[in-house]
């Protein structure tokens, strides 16, 4: 009888404690075999110009908590786009000066300006709604204008020019034909500008690229 007690506690006692140094129960589901699956960083998908915004507002001295206005114009498709961010809310047409391929060189030449401009200030406009100064010419268009002189490009009593910024139109008309009728500026329809005009203030970075 002691020997069939003292059998039973043997066995009570090394299931107790398998699970410490003995074969652990696995659920008949489960398998040792199978390998976890790899690590995989999350996704962004962030959009090309998303991308290049990040990279923009990172060399204008924009941490990741700071969310500027950031106006981006393209001037091919004729779209500007409102980013808070790099977060898009809004698209509109535009369109720009006589010449909306080349980019501004000098005075007169009628081509809007390409690369990164601040805001100055911005102010109503009796003739077309409101009117939002850049600071062209910057660093990088006086680099630009002197090499074009340089190289004979521009006369070599040109002006670099200025005031050039983004405003509605006294005829809405030409806008929406598409008509590019600035001197280099971009022009929105007045109801779009009206729009986008609270937004804008002067840490608002202005993107204008091909």
């Amino acid at each position: 009888m002691r020997n069939f007690i003292s059998t039973l506690l043997f066995l009570f006692l090394f299931l107790l404690f398998a699970g410490c140094g003995g074969q652990a129960f696995i659920p008949p589901q489960a398998s040792l075999d199978t390998p976890l699956p790899a690590y995989e960083p999350p996704q962004t998908n962030l959009t090309p110009d998303q991308k290049y915004l990040e990279n923009v507002l990172s060399k204008n001295g924009y941490t990741n908590g700071d969310k500027p206005t950031v106006v981006m114009v393209h001037k091919l498709s004729r779209k500007l786009t409102l980013y808070h961010g790099i977060t898009p809310l809004k698209t509109y047409n535009v369109v720009l000066g006589n010449d909306p391929y080349n980019d501004k060189l000098c005075q007169g030449d009628t081509c809007t300006p390409e690369g990164v401009y601040h805001v100055v200030t911005k102010y109503p406009h009796q003739r077309w709604s409101h009117f939002i100064l850049l600071d062209y010419p910057n660093t990088q268009n006086w680099r630009k204008f002197g090499q074009a002189k340089q190289k004979g490009k521009v006369p070599p009593d040109a002006d670099i020019g200025g005031a050039v910024g983004i405003h509605g139109t006294e005829d809405p008309t030409r806008n929406l034909s598409g008509m590019n009728w600035t001197k280099g500026c971009i022009s929105l329809l007045n109801r779009d500008l009206e729009e986008i005009y609270p937004m804008i203030d002067q840490k608002t970075l202005v993107v204008i690229n091909k």
